[in-house]
Parts: structure tokens; sequence; C-alpha cells
């Protein structure tokens, strides 16, 4: 199963609007398509960042629900590969530990990095449009299959 790291801007982003791209991952992360983590750290800023900046109760709820979902894991190791904002190699750490496929963020400093240790930084858009086509959401496989099987 694909497993991701959410920078935090990414959780406040998917609440706003329900059809935005950080909001399609959420869904998938609660469906149980995608394996979302975090680390101790990770969630606690999180939780921070969600009482100061989310007004609205019912999007409150609906994040705490969320948390419901992450994996949460131990760091055990430091990393430094973030210049401009070091608080952010957390989320570089955690994928490592948990061998994550991608760090899912909204911040360019991040996305510079690129690629870490097997670990590839990407936009929410970037992700699920990559995400999407593999996994075939919008169901064209399925739809040309069933036809298929009616014509034979």
């Amino acid at each position: 199963m694909l497993t991701i790291v959410i920078d935090t801007n990414i959780l406040i982003d998917a609440w706003k609007d329900d059809y935005s791209y950080p909001r399609l991952i959420m869904d998938e992360v609660m469906s149980g398509n995608i394996r979302a983590v975090a680390s101790p750290k990770i969630l606690r800023e999180n939780q921070l960042i969600l009482n100061r900046l989310v007004n609205n109760p019912e999007h409150y709820q609906m994040v705490n629900k969320f948390f419901n979902y992450i994996d949460v894991i131990p760091v055990y190791k430091r990393v430094n590969v973030v210049k401009y904002d070091r608080d952010d190699n957390k989320f570089f750490a955690c994928a490592e530990e948990a061998k994550a496929d991608y760090i899912i963020s909204n911040d360019s400093h991040l996305w510079e990095i690129g690629e870490y240790k097997g670990t590839k930084v990407m936009t929410p858009e970037n992700f699920w449009l990559q995400y999407k086509k593999q996994n075939d959401i919008d169901g064209k496989k399925q739809w040309k299959n069933w036809m298929q099987n009616i014509i034979e």
C-alpha cells in the first residue's frame, strides 16, 4: 500500500474545499486506500495549527476524525535536509523511518529537495494526478471491461 507523510498545510487546505486535491487525498486515506503516517512531533504540530487556524467547528471535527486514520510511528533519528525551515526536517525523518513513498506538501522549500532516500516530495495536485492515473480513479478501465463483457 502507498504510504505518505502529509505536511500540516495540507490538512488545513483539505477542509477549505470538498473537491480540492488535499481533500481528495484525505478521503483516500480515510477510505483505507492510502496509508498516512506521522510522528508524534508532526501530530503535535497538526493539533497546534488546527487549534489556531480552524474556526469552523465542522471542519475542526473532520480534521480530528482524520487523525484516527493516521498511523503514528516513533522517529528515533534526526535528518538535516531542509535548509530554510529546519523544523520541517521532521517530515523527512518520519518518511525515512516509515519508508514512505511520498511527502505531500505545499511548501516550495520541501519541493526543492525533490527526493530523499526514496521518498518523493510532491504537491497535492501532482500527487493526485499521478495517483488517479495509476489507480484508475475515474473508472475508465472498469467501464471498458464491463462493456467488453456485454459485447462478447
